[in-house]
């Protein structure tokens, strides 16, 4: 068996038939003229780590129990994040996986074959028990156990939402001084404070400067990233935590900038499960060059806050491209039999800073995935499975949906104390009967499974019916309906766990998408507010509103409709046994500001 996987994010169909029409993807559309083109049914919700979860196992949400990217714990409604679960022992709070069903990489690995996913989401941690080389996707924290945020270097004053702000004090006319902090460390009397580096900066030119961070000093030019540097924090008398991190010089005209991107895991310096198995993690770095580690390391975050340009988002988007390409072409170079795969996820990140309003930008990315594609087939030889897939499309992001709010004036969420708007922790369980959490996820209030429920047993059915009855005429400011269709769990899920699930899967309609207050559980004044982020096109919207893709070098005509449960069959020519799916990974509470200080890298929240 010899199976080689490229995954694009974010791939849409129509897009690709638009510009397969025009001649413009030839290595794609020749595997589309030799039948081996087909739209893919994704999971429902089309959320990228429950749709390649599924496409990895062959199952819904059901059986893997990965159901949005925040979920909560009925007992207490507290949320927390699906990808990044937690777990508390003798020995602090760690990592735990986010699922244990079985994958095809592992039945491929059962067979006796050699089974290789790069940058697959919700592969952190690894699980050195499988034999399994993984470097993980979305899902891998930075060094703070959190998924990401940068730093802003400045002699300005400035603030911002998410990114932290360091101030660059001047120190002579052409020097500045700051400082870079870093993981948390046990201070004098015990509490946790970061580790920090000292900062220089040294104006070298009208467009040059010298940054030093601690030991290492890189030279910087306006406009352009650094190389990878990697750091030393020093967390107690003979402990150091060591990183990664790119910089960027954005600004000398009267104000000096300086832009860092997410201090990252070293892989050859972890202090959690990073990849499996690390020596393959260290070969890598050592025979390609060193890599990003963070899951999501397109600083999306970064240009919606506008800490970087446009184009130097691109630039980012670029360099991350072609050293995965690097990596994948060095493994493919000694690749004989087994399972490759790797996810490359650029084009989702570009997709949603500029679909809505710069779709050139997209279809370049387009282009170049397909130049990609002929790159590969071109180093292919002798009986092998060829598989190009993706696990959603994408659509316009136009309208905020405040689904809470939208519950309260339906009299389904009522607050305690007087107050009109708030997060959970001020809702008054005793009198709702319906709540949202996460971006597709609506819940029932139920007696015996939430902590204070009040939904009795015969109360379920019709609730669900009015609630799904109501959101089907919901129409929107500008006349469309806000949500395409709104789904049962068991219609959707088919597993042991689906009664872990959303009681309905909202799914919305093209233009429109959970706001990132409901995907926090907050509730704020405004049912639907007009979205004018930069962020301005999305995929969390109904299942059948972005269909994936799948090229296969088979005729895919005579197989009927393709799904996510087909792609163990199609990568590995078997389906997958998951009768014996352990329980999900369950995470102790956290609390909100927890939660949302994990989350502040991740675009969609």
């Amino acid at each position: 068996m010899k199976t080689i996987i490229l995954g694009f994010d974010s791939f849409d169909p129509v897009i690709f038939e638009k510009m397969a029409g025009r001649n413009e993807l030839p290595n794609l559309q020749k595997l589309m003229d030799a039948g081996g083109y087909a739209r893919l049914e994704v999971s429902s919700p089309p959320q990228t780590e429950v749709s390649w979860t599924c496409i990895a196992t062959g199952a819904d949400p059901g059986s893997h129990g990965i159901f949005d990217f925040v979920v909560r714990d009925a007992g207490s409604y507290a949320p927390y994040v699906s990808i990044l679960p937690t777990k508390k022992t003798a020995l602090g709070e760690g990592f735990i996986p986010p699922y244990t069903t079985k994958t095809f990489f592992e039945e491929a690995a059962s067979m006796g074959y050699p089974a290789t996913a790069l940058w697959w989401p919700a592969m952190f941690p690894a699980r050195p028990e499988l034999p399994v080389n993984t470097i993980p996707g979305l899902g891998a924290p930075d060094i703070r156990g959190q998924l990401g945020v940068g730093t802003l270097f400045t002699s300005a004053d400035e603030t911002k939402k998410k990114t932290s702000v360091a101030r660059l004090e001047r120190v002579s006319e052409k020097k500045f001084a700051g400082t870079l902090n870093g993981p948390m460390v046990k201070g004098k009397g015990g509490a946790p404070v970061p580790a920090t580096l000292p900062v220089a900066l040294e104006v070298t030119g009208e467009a040059s400067a010298r940054f030093t961070v601690g030991e290492q000093t890189v030279e910087l030019k306006l406009g352009q990233w650094s190389e990878i540097v990697e750091l030393k924090f020093k967390a107690g008398l003979l402990v150091n935590i060591q990183a990664i991190a790119r910089f960027i010089l954005t600004h000398l005209d009267g104000v000096a900038r300086v832009y860092a991107l997410p201090l990252q895991i070293h892989p050859l310096h972890s202090a959690f499960h990073f990849a499996s198995s690390p020596s393959f993690a260290k070969m890598l770095w050592k025979e390609v060059g060193p890599y990003l580690t963070l899951g999501w390391p397109q600083d999306t975050t970064g240009l919606e806050e506008d800490c970087i340009s446009d184009d130097q988002f691109i630039a980012l988007c670029d360099t991350i491209f072609e050293r995965r390409k690097q990596i994948f072409f060095h493994l493919l170079s000694k690749f004989k039999e087994g399972v490759l795969a790797g996810i490359f996820d650029d084009l989702d990140r570009v997709q949603h800073m500029f679909y809505h309003n710069r779709i050139d930008v997209a279809e370049a990315w387009y282009k170049k995935l397909d130049a990609f594609v002929g790159e590969v087939a071109a180093r292919l030889n002798g009986k092998h499975r060829f598989l190009v897939m993706s696990d959603h499309g994408f659509s316009t992001f136009k309208f905020k949906v405040h689904l809470n709010r939208w519950l309260a004036h339906r009299g389904w969420l009522t607050f305690k104390d007087g107050k009109t708007e708030g997060g959970l922790a001020d809702v008054d369980w005793s009198r709702t009967k319906l709540y949202a959490l996460g971006l597709n996820s609506l819940y029932i209030n139920v007696a015996g499974r939430e902590g204070q429920g009040i939904v009795t047993a015969e109360e379920i059915e019709p609730l669900l019916a009015e609630a799904q009855t109501k959101l089907l005429d919901w129409k929107g400011p500008d006349g469309c309906a806000v949500v395409q269709k709104a789904r049962l769990k068991h219609e959707v899920y088919n597993g042991p766990f689906t009664r872990l699930g959303p009681d309905l899967v909202v799914g919305y309609s093209a233009g429109y998408r959970a706001s990132s207050d409901t995907g926090l559980g907050k509730i704020p004044a405004e049912t639907i507010e007009v979205n004018t982020d930069h962020w301005g096109a999305d995929h969390c919207v109904d299942a059948d509103v972005v269909p994936g893709v799948i090229f296969a070098n088979r005729d895919l005509r005579d197989f009927g409709a393709i799904s996510f449960r087909d792609i163990p069959f199609l990568a590995i020519g078997k389906h997958l046994d998951q009768s014996h799916v352990k329980p999900p990974s369950q995470s102790g509470p956290q609390g909100q500001k927890d939660l949302e200080e994990r989350l502040k890298g991740l675009g969609y929240l």
